[in-house]
């Protein structure tokens, strides 16, 4: 994914990407969660990229940085 055309939906599913390459959460999961759920998992996703509680994530935003 280039990135290059951002919408909501798109961005919906870039994060549904992140979490199941990360996090393992399978995206049929995030697809069959209420809207509310999904947006919570998301803005836990983003939390984290910014403030990372994880060891390999702290070390990760050190060498690899996003934005």
């Amino acid at each position: 994914m280039s990135g290059a055309v951002v919408t909501a939906d798109t961005l919906d599913w870039q994060f549904a990407h992140i979490l199941w390459q990360k996090r393992g959460l399978r995206m049929e999961e995030f697809a069959q969660m209420p809207r509310n759920v999904q947006l919570a998992y998301i803005a836990s996703e983003q939390l984290a990229s910014q403030y990372p509680a994880n060891a390999s994530d702290r070390l990760a935003h050190v060498y690899i940085k996003t934005g």
